[in-house]
């Protein structure tokens, strides 16, 4: 083994001590409710972001933008949009009112802990992995989008502190709204064969580049994991995964700073060095480029 196999498995090594991500929930009841509010003249609501859990957010006051992956969707009032699990998103007040929302955050877990029962592969894994989408923003409807938004309300009635007292109540409502999102998804009509063989075969790709995107990563190793050609690896890569090769790595370069700006107090200079970026300069002007702030701003907002 040579000094360069040495010293990225060291750094594998080193990723894992930052893979204990914020929680959303405990290991008894892995789910959570946070109720926010903002003030007047508030334009940021949160940064974008991502995590493991499936959220859903109501928007109790004001207008609130929200993006998520590359869409836009606009809630008012009563409306509720569903994030899936690791996907990126954002938030911003449309006017300068003053909004509020509330979010329950949970991870598949509270529904099922095994991916390999019936259950999961029937009602859980379709939609973990995209196949089936869930629609993404409802409103009320006087249909089965209202008997959601009720049941999100009554969950909203619970002190969020004490939800492990409400587990039965909890776990009853979520099955319930989890089976009428569930019994009005859609198959994802953009998984197609070619699709589904291609995501298969940039797999090793895409681990290769958890592993390894604190160090320089080039077009022709990535391509050799396959093996294509590079050029021929570019457009599989980019018809999958909707961005090239070295997009997706600062994209996730970027993302995986964040939880070092927020669960660390490491330097700014030391967390892009961390992640990848020998140069700060560049680090900052990238992450503000995809998350719409300064890594100084995000490390110091809360959401």
């Amino acid at each position: 083994m040579d000094a360069i196999q040495k010293s990225r498995i060291k750094a594998q090594d080193k990723a894992k001590d930052y893979e204990e991500k914020i929680s959303h929930g405990t290991a008894e009841i892995p789910i959570a409710l946070h109720k926010l509010e903002y003030p007047k003249g508030t334009q940021n609501v949160f940064y974008l972001h991502w995590h493991r859990e499936i959220e859903i957010l109501v928007v109790t006051k004001g207008i609130i933008e929200i993006q998520v992956e590359e869409t836009k969707y606009v809630l008012e009032k009563g409306d509720c949009i569903f994030i899936n699990s690791n996907m990126y998103h954002s938030a911003r007040a449309v006017n300068t009112d003053g909004c509020a929302f509330y979010a329950v955050v949970f991870s598949y877990e509270f529904l099922q802990n095994d991916l390999h029962t019936h259950f999961s592969k029937h009602y859980i894994r379709p939609v973990l992995k995209g196949k089936l989408l869930f629609t993404p923003v409802i409103r009320r409807d006087n249909g089965w989008q209202s008997k959601i938004l009720d049941w999100l309300d009554e969950i909203n009635e619970l002190d969020h502190l004490k939800l492990l007292d409400s587990e039965l109540m909890l776990k009853t409502r979520m099955y319930a709204i989890w089976e009428l999102y569930y019994k009005h998804g859609k198959l994802n009509d953009v998984m197609e064969d070619d699709n589904s063989l291609n995501q298969e075969r940039i797999k090793p790709v895409l681990v290769y580049i958890e592993e390894n995107y604190s160090y320089e990563v080039t077009l022709s190793e990535l391509a050799a994991l396959i093996p294509m050609s590079e050029g021929q690896f570019c457009r599989v890569f980019r018809q999958t995964m909707n961005r090239t090769p070295m997009q997706y790595i600062m994209r996730y370069r970027v993302m995986q700073s964040c939880h070092l700006l927020t669960e660390t107090n490491k330097k700014i200079a030391e967390i892009a060095n961390l992640s990848g970026f020998n140069n700060i300069s560049y680090y900052n002007k990238v992450f503000l480029s995809i998350v719409g702030c300064t890594p100084k701003q995000y490390r110091n907002s809360n959401f």
